[in-house]
């Protein structure tokens, strides 16, 4: 973060975890975001939990304790790692438990190509839920899944979309702003998986305005969750 110059963070386990133990192993990357949220609230004011939906009807009490005994701001989903489909029942009752909680915030990875993490299963998710704020994660990785994007912007008001590796030909970002409106979009890193964040590069110049940049940059997450 400081090598990249970014204040703060909202944290989240990563998806590719291993999980021999199940349920353990989820708990377990939980505690470890709620202690970094707890030891340094000025880097990372918030942070989700991870409640996987292969672990069935087992994981729905870890939902009660990361939202609740850990006081995380809400649950990410990576399908493709999972193996389940982001529109499986699983999944349903796990947001379902999810939204219980006021100003929940579902962090929901998509890709046009996956058949387990497709935008249109997203969307199956914002409709069933209009109540939960969610978040798209890596919504215009190409420039196929770029319109994709706005289609589910048109579609579904509760879903809000990330900036991280999004691609960078055809003016992705400044379609965005325009598309999808500049009060939905949330910078996101994509950390750890780079040395220079060409994502905070690209937004930085972007042909937008510097209310909108702002907006995108942190404005739009403090008032997500509420900082």
């Amino acid at each position: 973060m400081d090598a990249n110059g970014i204040d703060q963070s909202i944290i989240s386990p990563v998806p590719d975890y291993e999980d021999p133990r199940g349920v353990a192993d989820s708990a377990a990357l939980n505690d470890l975001v709620a202690d970094a949220v707890r030891r340094w609230p000025d880097r990372f004011p918030r942070g989700f939990g991870v409640v996987e939906p292969r672990h069935g009807p087992d994981a729905l009490p870890e939902v009660d304790r990361a939202l609740g005994e850990l006081g995380l701001a809400g649950l990410m989903f990576h399908s493709d790692y999972a193996g389940v489909s982001l529109d499986h029942p699983s999944t349903f009752a796990i947001v379902e438990r999810a939204a219980r909680y006021k100003g929940v915030v579902i962090l929901a990875h998509v890709f046009q190509h996956s058949i387990l993490m497709a935008p249109f299963q997203l969307m199956r998710l914002a409709d069933a839920f209009p109540g939960v704020t969610f978040i798209a994660a890596n919504p215009m990785m190409t420039s196929t899944d770029s319109p994709a994007a706005f289609y589910m912007a048109a579609k579904c008001p509760n879903i809000l979309f990330d900036t991280a590796l999004t691609h960078t030909h055809l003016w992705p970002l400044e379609k965005g702003v325009k598309a999808i409106g500049a009060d939905r979009m949330l910078f996101g890193s994509d950390s750890p998986y780079y040395t220079k964040c060409l994502d905070k590069y690209m937004l930085e110049r972007a042909d937008i305005s510097a209310e909108d940049r702002e907006k995108i940059f942190g404005g739009n997450a403090k008032r997500v969750f509420a900082l």
